[in-house]
């Protein structure tokens, strides 16, 4: 019993550490995107080029979100599987008593 209330507590700290990446990455990819926007804003006179360096950030920014969230979501569900292998265990030990 105690092995699968270490087992759910790793999980759980895994899924959380996966969470708070998550959010730092989206954290990185608004600041990154608006230190762009900010740069385009200075840096060039035509206002189609600065729209077209506005819109290249929020598209840069995106991709690095949703990477980040495909990757929250794989460690969530590696997490949820080394959970269920503690309780298939736990299972297994219970039976055989």
């Amino acid at each position: 019993m105690t092995n699968e209330k270490i087992e759910k507590a790793k999980a759980d700290a895994k899924k959380g550490m996966a969470d708070l990446g998550n959010k730092v990455a989206h954290a990185e990819a608004d600041i990154t995107a608006d230190l762009e926007k900010v740069k385009a804003r200075f840096g060039h006179d035509d206002m189609l080029v600065k729209k077209a360096a506005y819109a290249k950030s929020d598209i840069r920014a995106g991709a690095k979100k949703a990477k980040a969230d495909v990757e929250n979501k794989l460690a969530h569900a590696k997490a949820d599987t080394e959970e269920a292998k503690a309780d298939i265990g736990k299972k297994m030990d219970d039976a055989l008593k």
